[in-house]
């Protein structure tokens, strides 16, 4: 076992869930502390783009979730036994579908105004349809 990459694999799992432990927070928290990346003035304010929501709600669990992909390859990679299959199949394999799961996510999410409603908590969903629906009709 290979010490260096085992104690790495370590500190990536924990950074990884110390972030999705906070992005969870930030969705289901009930205090003003954890809902404070909310954009609270309308859409016809002229405030910009809400990066504070993009951030919380696509970027946040992104760079958790390959955190902690990377964790598992890294801990996995220190194996002795199973370090030629995790170099050969495993890390090409999850560097495609991370990039491409990063790409996909912020297209969807990028530079809007209101993103795509399945992308919002459950308490702020029907805040921002009223708000796409005042922008449709314009």
């Amino acid at each position: 076992m290979d010490p260096v990459l085992a104690l790495s694999a370590s500190a990536a799992l924990l950074l990884g869930v110390v972030l999705a432990l906070s992005a969870m927070r930030c969705r289901s928290g009930r205090g003003g502390r954890a809902r404070s990346w909310v954009r609270s003035e309308g859409i016809d304010a002229r405030t910009g783009h809400a990066y504070g929501e993009v951030a919380v709600l696509v970027v946040l669990p992104l760079l958790a979730q390959s955190l902690l992909v990377a964790g598992l390859l890294m801990a996995l990679g220190s194996v002795e036994m199973l370090r030629g299959a995790v170099v050969g199949l495993l890390v090409p394999a999850a560097v495609v579908a991370e990039v491409l799961l990063w790409i996909v996510l912020l297209l969807a999410t990028g530079y809007r105004a209101i993103m795509p409603l399945w992308v919002y908590p459950s308490w702020l969903r029907p805040q921002r349809r009223r708000e796409r629906e005042v922008i449709r009709s314009r």
